[in-house]
């Protein structure tokens, strides 16, 4: 997924949703990106609380990002962004 489109779809939710990548039914908090040779990566924890829905957009919402993937770790391994769901007022990313 470019960041661009997820940009587009997370701006319908509400701003204090927490961020979340969705792995093997386990929920990791999203709570930093860094940007890697033209693409975006998801720093995510176990211990800290994650990144509120305006938070993240605040750091994702920068022209220069706009056609890069999106990649979280996943098992000592990049693994693209494809969308995510929402429950229990959370994004789970995935």
């Amino acid at each position: 997924m470019r960041t661009i489109d997820l940009i587009l779809l997370l701006n319908d939710f509400k701003k204090n949703n927490r961020v979340f990548i969705e792995v093997d039914n386990n929920r990791l908090a999203v709570v930093d990106l860094e940007v890697n040779d033209d693409e975006i990566i998801l720093k995510t924890s176990t211990s800290m609380r994650g990144l509120k829905n305006w938070e993240f957009l605040l750091l994702l919402n920068k022209k220069e990002y706009y056609e890069m993937p999106i990649f979280f770790n996943n098992k000592n391994s990049h693994q693209q962004l494809f969308g995510f769901r929402v429950t229990d007022d959370c994004l789970l990313l995935g």
